[in-house]
């Protein structure tokens, strides 16, 4: 037998390994644990990594499928434009169904996928294959244990969506309301990190030109980058460090302080607003170690990413709230932490939870909080949102008695509908530092599209 032999051999070996490990997982899963509901230390070994370590059950608070639509209709929309909307509606769900399907048979089935990709992440940094080109991977190293993402420069992108924006801020006025657009920050530095801030990431920059536009158009702004800006440089902190190294998202305990911006500038608008509960020292802060793998840790792989620690806010001050998150059958009321989903916390399990998402359960479609510990008012303040709400709207909602959010990425209604019914005194449009590529109007997913 000659070497090519033995390796062609070797090869149709570790895929029949490979093989044989994805049918053990499969039995596993549908039989052993589905069927029998065996629970015990040999199908925790081998489903481990997976969705399915321990019995699969249909959740309690399983999200459940809303047609906002006919509640809140398009005015917009013709009867053969509708019904091409559904059909488009229908391929991209069959499209998704089948991309999910994919992603069982890897990283659901195959015994040890995680550990492979790091593997091979890490084999490829050791002998110089572990480059990462900007242009096709968007994920890049800030030089002290932080990753961020990389968004091209996009000028016809941002001349579209400031249009959309100015569109929907007059919609908002016709309702009698007012109309505020945030510019949440973007982890690369606006002042800094030159290696990489206008060279492989042009997020700033398109920052810049959309809140430009915007202020043309007598749109009110603000920009909360300033803000992190002036923190750094008075703590003498790295931007950075109002982050998560592993992840696009800042800290709960940055979200904590941009709240409190936030309500400031809501007095502006006739809000009533208490920021005595905006400071930190007003919460006991439960940090768990070593907890959470961003986004972009999980693309890089624990090979090259150091996890995070994770906090958990928990006021020290009487609260009451009733929350309401339709997607979740959740109507209830109780204290603040109502609005933390522990179950993305009560294991650590880096690949496949994300305790960012405890938050405010996440990025809901609609979520309204009402402080009943403040006065009572008939102001109701709306924010559409992006996921940098998941925590700043639940801190935003100890200083405001009615808060609404909206995710227009997952709202399946009109959004203008949404505003004429509802009729808020303050619309909010916050949204972090992505701004590429044109608006997608034929599913209505698109986060700047407002009919």
């Amino acid at each position: 037998m000659n070497r090519r032999q033995g390796l062609m051999l070797c090869a149709a070996g570790l895929l029949m390994v490979v093989m044989l490990t994805v049918f053990v997982r499969l039995g596993t899963t549908h039989i052993l644990v589905k069927r029998v509901h065996m629970d015990n230390f040999i199908t925790q070994t081998v489903l481990c990594g997976s969705e399915d370590l321990q019995k699969i059950k249909k959740s309690e608070d399983e999200s459940v499928k809303i047609e906002w639509e006919k509640a809140y209709p398009f005015a917009d929309i013709d009867r053969v434009k509708k019904r091409e909307w559904l059909l488009a509606q229908k391929i991209e769900k069959k499209a998704e169904n089948i991309e999910k399907r994919i992603d069982e048979w890897t990283g659901k089935k195959l015994l040890g996928y995680y550990k492979l990709a790091e593997a091979g992440r890490g084999y490829a940094a050791e002998i110089g294959w572990g480059l990462i080109r900007p242009d096709k991977d968007r994920l890049l190293p800030l030089g002290d244990g932080a990753w961020t993402f990389v968004y091209p420069r996009d000028k016809d992108a941002i001349q579209e969506r400031s249009a959309s924006l100015v569109d929907l801020a007059q919609t908002v006025e016709e309702n009698g309301g007012q109309f505020l657009y945030i510019q949440a920050p973007f982890k690369v530095d606006p002042y800094g990190d030159l290696a990489v801030n206008g060279r492989f990431d042009f997020s700033n920059q398109n920052c810049d030109d959309l809140l430009e536009q915007l202020q043309a158009h007598g749109i009110a702004t603000l920009d909360l980058r300033q803000d992190l800006h002036r923190w750094a440089q008075a703590e003498h902190s790295s931007y950075h460090d109002y982050f998560f190294r592993t992840d696009h998202h800042w800290k709960p305990e940055t979200a904590l302080r941009a709240a409190k911006v936030v309500g400031d500038k809501l007095r502006e608008y006739d809000i009533p607003v208490d920021d005595s509960h905006y400071d930190l020292q007003q919460f006991d802060v439960e940090v768990l170690p070593d907890y959470f793998l961003g986004s972009q840790g999980k693309r890089a792989t624990l090979s090259r990413a150091t996890p995070d620690d994770f906090s958990i806010l928990h006021p020290k001050f009487p609260t009451e709230i009733t929350l309401n998150i339709p997607e979740k059958h959740i109507h209830d009321s109780g204290d603040f932490e109502l609005v933390y989903d522990k179950k993305q916390v009560e294991k650590c399990d880096y690949y496949n939870l994300s305790p960012y998402h405890m938050y405010g359960y996440g990025d809901m479609q609609v979520m309204d909080i009402e402080n009943l510990l403040m006065p009572s008012t008939d102001k109701k303040v709306l924010i559409i949102r992006d996921s940098f709400c998941d925590t700043m709207a639940p801190m935003l909602s100890l200083g405001i008695r009615n808060l609404m959010t909206l995710d227009v990425r997952y709202f399946t209604g009109s959004v203008k509908k949404y505003i004429a019914v509802h009729k808020p005194d303050v619309v909010i449009v916050m949204y972090t530092g992505v701004v590429t590529g044109n608006i997608d109007w034929s599913t209505h997913k698109d986060k700047y599209d407002f009919r």
